[in-house]
């Protein structure tokens, strides 16, 4: 089973209105309030391909208790660490021109509550894969994040890692199965600007070197990715424009999406990117995730092509 960890959920308040004036009230045309996390949002997507996870994760007050409900009424399994404080609430604001995101920092953890989860990973029954995915609460440990992916390796789990450049770099020497950066995360790690195949190449082979399996590279707004197995790799680029109505989740269900179709069949490949780049672009054009009704629509418009081997 999948297994998701979220270390700093967030209540995500999305709203849209017309303009913003320095010093002025705004009225909004609208909110929408929804129980947020990368790790969480993968759980809520694989569940809307018929996909059961567990949610892991340090939730507090009545924001925590807010989204471990939303979470358990979405049909998701969870599994909650409770810690003192209130879970943050970050704001999304579309001015019909550019989107604006106002994050906060979240509660702090203690070591008693990272030991907490150590021990959820540890009695973790039936735990095939673990998505480590999302920023980090203040006060966390400095091999929180390595410690993860040692007890959950210690399982004979993999792990899928989608987090800050940074810490992608620290933890590539582990292995993991699949990461999962932007270009421009991508950019910070290893230097290079993806422009090019032959830029997205060079980039690619420094992850591998450095120990990652495998690497799924979204290129955000592009509408396009690369996937990347060390052997080959793969282009794919949608062939339609979307209105963008919030970013925030499509990321994260673009990753759901390739996993539904690619983790227990690693040579499907191209379906795999096609699910994916369809899945991120509906939710781009939804309130939160959305309802995935366009996905089936949009996969079949999903170019994709193998680059020749160097």
């Amino acid at each position: 089973m999948f297994y998701t960890l979220t270390a700093n959920p967030a209540v995500d308040m999305t709203t849209s209105c017309v303009g913003l004036e320095p010093d002025e009230n705004v009225r909004t045309t609208g909110a929408s309030y929804t129980a947020n996390g990368k790790g969480l949002d993968v759980s809520y997507a694989l569940k809307k391909f018929g996909i059961d996870s567990v949610a892991l994760g340090f939730f507090a007050g009545f924001t925590g208790k807010f989204i471990v409900e939303e979470t358990m009424n979405l049909g998701c399994l969870c599994r909650p660490v409770w810690i003192d404080g209130i879970t943050r609430i970050n704001c999304y604001i579309n001015d019909g021109e550019h989107e604006y995101g106002i994050l906060n920092p979240g509660p702090a953890l203690t070591p008693q509550s990272e030991e907490e989860l150590y021990r959820i990973l540890d009695t973790a029954g039936d735990l095939d894969c673990l998505v480590v995915s999302g920023s980090l609460p203040p006060r966390v440990s400095k091999d929180f994040l390595d410690k993860v992916v040692d007890h959950a390796q210690a399982r004979g789990a993999e792990v899928v890692l989608d987090l800050s450049s940074s810490k992608l770099r620290d933890l590539a020497h582990k292995k993991p199965l699949l990461i999962k950066p932007n270009h421009h995360e991508m950019a910070e790690i290893y230097g290079i600007k993806i422009d090019t195949d032959d830029d997205a190449r060079r980039a690619l082979a420094l992850a591998h070197e450095s120990g990652v399996q495998n690497v799924l590279l979204t290129m955000g707004s592009r509408g396009s990715a690369y996937f990347s197995n060390g052997e080959d790799i793969w282009y794919a680029k949608r062939e339609f424009n979307i209105k963008l109505v919030s970013s925030v989740c499509a990321g994260d269900c673009t990753l759901a999406a390739f996993l539904n179709k690619w983790f227990k069949d690693r040579d499907n490949v191209e379906e795999a990117l096609k699910l994916a780049l369809a899945t991120g672009a509906n939710v781009a054009e939804s309130q939160g995730l959305g309802d995935f009704g366009h996905v089936d629509e949009y996969s079949k418009r999903i170019a994709v092509r193998k680059l020749p081997r160097a």
